[in-house]
């Protein structure tokens, strides 16, 4: 995990508490949480199809887990008394990508599904994390500070070829790609608070898609490449994220989840019928899935004084589609709100 505190990087647990890009310290994370307004909701299965890994610190440090889609078969796969997070399921199912400081500054490392043959990507200066696969397992996208502030940086699946993608002054983080392999959708502070934006995988026109005054984090892209998922903090007016969604070309932003509490990080089933994420909502982080129109919330997760992060839901190899080389540029809207926010959330 990242330093804390820093303004370069969202948090995927409290993303309203903290500033646009922050991200806490596991202490700090297990106290500011509160009870939400909503009673806690029962462990309930029908998380849907495969396994979900994420991130949990119910043994003091952040490690990496993987449940069934239902909750159930909860596995450790990492056990050190450094930070590990933000998992990444590959394709086929058989790797995962993590970040951890396990060697000092953060890092890249994958691993097989199991947990084992955990081996270093990323060796640089700066701090390397969210790492995503490409659709046909051959390329990992992912931020680094390696040349400044966090731009968008894209390498092969063995850590080789490692090449930077985005150039700005303002940071680019959380990569995620179209399923057909041909863009990218991503986190930019651009503007003066948080906006989701797209370009093409090798970097080229980048377009903005959302451009509101608070925060648009955690981008996921739906397997049919028709809607995009994120966090935003519009509803609340900065006092807490809600996990909405959006076409993949930026039109009908719609609000998915009312649960007036800390909602993060949404993570689509591989069918689409549904997101995983994180929620507060009644003391600890638990994970929560809810249907794409806000229907059907349920818990997975359970617990308190602890919490479980940054789900990623294992695709279906049978669903797996081959990554072509298009740059074919998004639609981009002519009738979207302003370039300039007027103001940024703190």
């Amino acid at each position: 995990m990242l330093p804390a505190y820093t303004d370069d990087r969202p948090s995927p647990v409290v993303g309203a508490l903290g500033g646009a890009i922050a991200l806490l310290l596991v202490a700090a994370i297990v106290l500011v949480f509160t009870r939400g307004d909503d009673d806690d909701l029962p462990i309930a299965a029908g998380g849907g199809p495969g396994k979900i890994v994420f991130a949990s610190n119910q043994k003091d440090d952040l490690d990496i887990y993987v449940m069934n889609a239902d909750g159930s078969g909860r596995t450790q796969l990492t056990d050190s008394r450094s930070t590990e997070s933000y998992p990444s399921w590959s394709p086929d199912g058989t790797k995962i990508a993590f970040e951890s400081d396990r060697d000092g500054n953060n890092e890249i490392y994958v691993m097989d599904a199991d947990g084992k043959n955990q081996t270093r990507l990323t060796d640089s200066r700066g701090e390397d994390g969210y790492a995503k696969w490409s659709p046909d397992g051959s390329k990992l996208a992912f931020a680094s500070t390696r040349d400044g502030n966090y731009e968008i940086y894209v390498m092969d699946a063995n850590g080789k070829n490692q090449t930077r993608l985005t150039r700005e002054i303002q940071s680019d983080v959380s990569p995620a790609w179209s399923p057909d392999g041909g863009r990218i959708v991503f986190q930019s502070l651009r503007g003066e608070n948080a906006d989701i934006w797209i370009m093409n995988a090798d970097g080229g026109n980048p377009v903005r898609l959302t451009d509101d005054p608070f925060d648009d984090q955690l981008p996921a892209w739906s397997p049919d490449g028709k809607s995009i998922a994120f966090q935003s903090a519009r509803a609340s007016a900065g006092k807490y994220f809600d996990i909405w969604m959006m076409n993949a070309d930026g039109g009908d932003e719609r609000q998915v989840s009312r649960t007036k509490s800390e909602s993060n990080a949404p993570a689509w089933s591989p069918d689409g019928s549904r997101l995983a994420f994180t929620n507060n909502r009644s003391g600890g982080v638990k994970i929560l899935v809810i249907n794409p129109d806000g229907t059907g919330l349920r818990q997975l997760t359970g617990g308190s004084g602890f919490g479980n992060f940054v789900p990623d839901w294992q695709r279906d190899p049978a669903k797996i589609v081959t990554t072509t080389t298009t740059t074919t540029p998004p639609t981009t809207a002519t009738t979207r709100r302003p370039t300039t926010p007027t103001t940024r959330r703190r």
